[in-house]
Parts: C-alpha cells; structure tokens; sequence
C-alpha cells in the first residue's frame, strides 16, 4: 500500500475512534455490555414520578415529526414566494426570517414561556413544537435551491394556465425533493433532541416529557439515566442513515 494511501486510513481510522469513542464510553458506563442498562432502566421508569419508556419515545416523536413538518411547510412556502413572487421589501422580509438564527430559543425562554402561557398552551404538543419552528434555516436553504431553478419553467406553466398552487405542486416540489428530505431529516433530529423547552414547557412533568428531557428526571450519572441518553440516540442515527441518500443529493450543488 502506498505511503499516502496508508496514512489516509490512519487519518481515517482515528476520526472513526475519535467520533465513536464517546459513545462507546457511554455505553460501557451504562451498563449494556453487562446487561445491567435495560433493568435499571426499566427499574427507574417503574417510579411514581417517571413515565414509562414507551410514553417517552410516542411523546419524542410526535414533537420530532410535529417539528419537522412544520418547518418544512413553512420554509418551503417562504422560499417559493420570495423567490417566484414580486412581493415589496422582499430583501427586508427575507431577513426579518432569518433573524430568529441568531436568537435560538435559548436566548428567549422567558418571552417565549410567557407567550405560550398567555395562549394557554403549556402541557400540549402544540406548545412544544411551535416555538421550536421559528427559525429561517429551512427558508435560506429552499431559497438558495429555488434559485437554480430556470424561471421559464414556471413562466411556462404560468402560460399553460397553471396557478401558484399548481406551480408548486407540479413543478417545485418534483424538483426540490432531495432537498427537502434532507431538511426533514434534518428538522425531525432538531425536535427529536430538544432538552430545555420540554422541560420549562411541561411543568406537570411527566405529562409530556420526552426521551430527552426525561434524562433530568432520572439521577444524573447512573445506569438507568445513561441507558436513556443511549436510547435517545437511536432514532436519529437511524433517520440519517435511512435518509443519507437523500442528505448527500439534497446538499450537493444543483446540477444544470
């Protein structure tokens, strides 16, 4: 083997044992390779105070899918009517979406915890996904897609009496698929791994708490905690590796 290709795989080689390191420790640490994570953990959702496993994994999801849908619709709807509609101050518009990047929900639980109070929807779904959706993230990389796109095509269709609905239908969304996929994955692990705002949003835990933030109801270093942070990890790894084909075509530039 030459000298380049060789040190090419121990530069590979030690990224994967950098990359997987940590969760190999996590998961000795927990337990599993001794068979202790699974009764420990089923040992702690058995409390009066911890909901059950199953209750934390449908909880997940339905904030994980919730979120991703969500800002999926919203940034592709912004996205097709910046760049295929003459809408006044579009510029401005555009950067009043982008403005919730740099102001994470983090940076605002206060405001935001008062809002959803005020609306009365803590302890919902609906209440845990919303506030999550205000980012522009989607809409800056729809726009940038739906740039590349020639607009005779749907000037064409416009002329074959083809409405904004159709357009998009027919169209936009056909050739935005790659990209979009590769936001809903992208979006359903943002949910998926939401912490802080499931816990402040859900007073009466554990009504809604999710895989996540159930870590916090569990004692903060044992098995049963450590088994949960491995579980949390599943999905995700499972949605990227399901949807890497779509995550490689979506972010790879258009090709004409």
């Amino acid at each position: 083997m030459p000298k380049a290709r060789l040190f090419d795989h121990v530069i590979l080689t030690l990224g994967c044992v950098f990359m997987l390191g940590p969760l190999a420790l996590l998961l000795w640490r927990a337990g599993v390779p001794q068979g202790v994570a699974g009764a420990a953990l089923i040992d702690a959702a058995s409390q009066p105070n911890t909901p059950s496993l199953s209750h934390m994994l449908g909880t997940s999801f339905i904030i994980a899918l919730g979120v991703a849908s969500v800002k999926t619709l919203v940034s592709v709807l912004a996205a097709y009517a910046l760049v295929f509609f003459r809408l006044p101050f579009a510029s401005m518009i555009f950067a009043a979406v982008l403005l919730p990047l740099f102001l994470p929900i983090e940076s605002r639980i206060l405001p935001t915890f008062l809002v959803v109070d005020a609306l009365g929807l803590l302890n919902t779904y609906t209440g845990l996904i919303l506030p999550v959706t205000a980012t522009g993230l989607g809409t800056l990389i729809l726009r940038a897609q739906l740039l590349q796109i020639p607009l005779e095509v749907v000037e064409a269709a416009r002329l074959d009496g083809a409405g904004p609905g159709r357009v998009l239908i027919d169209f936009i969304l056909p050739l935005s698929v790659p990209i979009l996929a590769a936001l809903f994955a992208f979006f359903f692990v943002l949910g998926w791994n939401q912490y802080l705002w499931p816990l402040i949003a859900s007073p009466s835990v554990p009504d809604r708490a999710s895989v996540v933030s159930g870590i916090a109801l569990l004692q903060i270093g044992s098995p049963a905690s450590l088994a949960l942070a491995t579980v949390a990890m599943l999905p995700p790894l499972m949605v990227f590796a399901i949807a890497q084909r779509w995550i490689v075509k979506g972010l790879a530039p258009m090709r004409s």
